[in-house]
């Protein structure tokens, strides 16, 4: 960081200076952890989510299937590009995509599956591989929280079309704000690399001191979605501890798994057997049916926060009720047949609401602790389960 601070180039428009950018040395060391050919830095996941769909050919007409439990921006991007985002409900055992509502709910106007990979756990890739040929559509791979997970030896984001990374603060590698598109199709990685420079892209040479090595390209109309080069510095400084890091926090699920499960009212996610390596943004765990005197999750999570004296709470609200998410606000959507389409309302998520309902979370950091961290939490767990009877939701106005 110190060095790139004291350089002349601070971003990818910044004047040559005889070194190698720092962002393009993220890119190849980014590539080469995930097992993709290509990697483009970009300012957000949103912007690579985007400009991916941009170089797809995705557009007005088109429908892009989305898991209805995520983030509302995996949904809100293939607004963006004035295609119709279709929800479809949740896998029980994963909190991720099904690839049967998915395939239930492709039409004529489909060109893309998003599968997001969620919390823990990885959607069923091989499922989702299989459905996306046998109609000729376009897989996407939201892996914003997944960076390191793994399908049968494949990393987290090289399995679809393209994969997307988020670097926001919260996540397990981050520089405050950023995103990272990866893909091994050369066409869409050029196409990306033009669409978050305003049409710009590397120069191939030569190189003049003092001036940007970008090249005009009269070919897509791009946007500035660059990420500076201090970011890209400390990106590359995470990655370094990042493996270790993942590790740290399985074994401490996996431990954890063992203690919550003993008393038999909580059950852990169940991945699918493809997802041979688990990587965790947060770690998950249900209430049985009624398990904790029937409470909910949201109230188990309130205890528990107040018991451990840091933030545990419940999933995503589902985006056919997000507060954050309807599409309907996007300009020109508003009125007539395209605002019906856009409407979240018609879509019908049952088991998502069902899982957010007695779902509890706690955030990464929590992971990287010791054995009397894990301990905490367990014993906060069965202090909660003892008073749950005397426990009762906030009275509302």
């Amino acid at each position: 960081m110190s060095e790139t601070l004291q350089s002349e180039r601070w971003a990818v428009s910044g004047p040559w200076t005889g070194s190698r950018p720092v962002e393009r040395q993220l890119a190849q060391r980014f590539a080469e952890f995930v097992g993709a050919e290509w990697c483009v830095p970009v300012d957000h996941c949103s912007s690579a989510l985007i400009a991916g769909l941009h170089a797809l050919g995705v557009g007005p007409g088109d429908e892009v299937i989305v898991p209805g439990l995520t983030w509302v921006a995996s949904a809100s991007v293939v607004a963006r590009t004035g295609a119709v985002p279709v929800l479809v409900d949740v896998d029980p055992d994963t909190l991720c995509i099904d690839p049967r509502a998915a395939e239930a709910a492709i039409t004529s106007a489909t060109v893309a599956i998003t599968a997001v990979h969620l919390y823990s756990a990885m959607a069923d890739m091989d499922a989702l591989r299989a459905l996306t040929d046998r109609h000729s559509l376009a897989l996407i791979e939201d892996a914003a929280q997944s960076y390191g997970a793994g399908w049968r030896g494949a990393g987290a984001g090289s399995l679809g079309d393209f994969g997307t990374f988020s670097a926001q603060q919260g996540k397990t590698l981050t520089s405050g704000e950023g995103g990272l598109f990866v893909t091994s199709d050369e066409a869409l990685r050029a196409k990306v690399e033009m669409l978050r420079g305003d049409g710009r892209r590397y120069a191939p040479g030569p190189h003049i001191p003092g001036r940007p090595d970008l090249q005009e390209q009269s070919v897509v109309q791009g946007w500035n979605m660059h990420l500076t080069e201090m970011q890209a510095s400390l990106l590359i400084d995470g990655l370094e501890r990042l493996p270790e890091q993942n590790q740290r926090r399985a074994l401490f699920a996996e431990q954890l798994d063992k203690d919550l499960v003993a008393e038999g009212d909580l059950e852990p996610i169940l991945p699918y057997a493809g997802n041979d390596r688990r990587a965790y943004y947060h770690y998950a765990i249900r209430l049985r049916e009624g398990a904790f005197a029937g409470l909910g999750a949201d109230m188990v999570c309130e205890a528990l926060s107040a018991e451990l004296g840091y933030w545990v709470h419940t999933p995503y609200r589902p985006l056919d009720r997000h507060p954050l998410y309807d599409p309907r606000r996007v300009p020109g959507a508003t009125r007539g047949p395209l605002a019906d389409r856009l409407d979240p309302s018609r879509f019908h998520l049952p088991v998502a609401h069902r899982e957010v309902a007695r779902t509890v979370l706690f955030h990464h950091p929590m992971l990287l602790g010791g054995d009397a961290h894990r301990e905490a939490i367990a014993e906060a767990f069965t202090k909660v389960r003892r008073l749950a009877g005397r426990l009762q939701p906030a009275e509302t106005t």
